[in-house]
């Protein structure tokens, strides 16, 4: 059995920016994103023994959410400067080392990540792991696909969600247009938390089900529905993910993890004196050196 990784990549710049201090290098110039984010995927494919690895990337530009929303996202602050000019850094980085991105204008690594994951889900051959924080991607869980949350250090089964959720991965768009996301500045419905839209999920499954049994409901709940009613088939549209055409079709055997790891100790250690990574590329090289040919006789 074969393995697809996919990993969230814009989770992770923020991951780096966060976790990893300022590291100024002999120039001047801070590259704690570009040292974390590059340890933090070198450490997963060190982990994930992946045959497949992809880093999703969000779009360059606006968004089609943006078309439909001008205010999505648009309470979150500012993106300081010094992590705004690493990002470049970080995807040259990335490409040195031929290690896989995907990047579509107008779509988001969320909507990427879907649709590799509906692209390849049905390979008999394949297990498929996503790497990401986001819990819209919750609705990708199957049999055969697993969500990671690598700063959780935690990956849920389509088993443990439904024993903690108590509904179909599918209906968590469902749950999260009711409540919200202020990460996003999408409403959801006022007055109605976490609590009392698992109930509402678990109870009727979709939006458009529970709207037709509002008279089942107490009249102080089916009153907060109504009111937000157009806020939460709004809000199930900015949640729900978009396929992205251009990945239809797309050979699996495309990414295949190219795990040239002399090269890597060449770049990271010579050319970006990334001298801490040394015992971590020691790790991969045992673990995907090439065996020696054996002599004929």
């Amino acid at each position: 059995m074969k393995k697809l990784v996919i990993v969230d990549g814009s989770g992770f710049l923020f991951r780096a920016w966060f976790a990893f201090p300022p590291m100024i290098n002999a120039l001047g110039n801070n590259q704690n994103v570009l040292y974390g984010f590059t340890r933090m995927i070198l450490k997963l494919i060190d982990e994930t023994s992946a045959d497949y690895f992809i880093i999703a990337r969000d779009s360059p530009v606006k968004t089609k959410r943006h078309e439909l929303y001008p205010d999505y996202k648009g309470t979150r602050p500012k993106i300081d400067d010094d992590f705004k000019q690493q990002i470049p850094q970080v995807h040259k980085l990335i490409e040195e080392l031929g290690i896989a991105t995907y990047q579509a204008p107008g779509y988001e690594a969320d909507d990427i990540i879907f649709s590799f994951v509906r692209e390849y889900q049905k390979k008999s051959d394949l297990t498929l792991e996503v790497v990401s924080s986001d819990k819209d991607l919750k609705q990708l869980l199957q049999a055969n696909v697993v969500i990671t949350d690598a700063a959780k250090n935690q990956t849920t089964t389509l088993l443990t969600f439904q024993q903690e959720w108590g509904f179909s991965p599918e209906h968590i768009v469902d749950y999260l247009a009711l409540i919200g996301d202020s990460a996003d500045n999408i409403k959801g419905v006022a007055g109605i938390g976490p609590k009392g839209a698992m109930t509402l999920v678990q109870t009727y499954g979709s939006i458009e089900n529970i709207y037709d049994h509002l008279g089942d409901l107490s009249p102080k709940l089916a009153e907060k529905l109504s009111v937000g009613k157009e806020d939460a088939f709004f809000s199930k549209k900015l949640i729900e993910l978009m396929q992205v055409p251009q990945i239809q079709g797309i050979d699996l055997e495309r990414w295949q993890s190219s795990k040239n790891i002399e090269q890597w100790e060449q770049i990271l250690l010579n050319q970006y004196g990334f001298s801490s990574l040394q015992k971590l590329l020691e790790s991969l090289k045992k673990k995907y050196a090439m065996p020696q040919q054996l002599g004929l006789f």
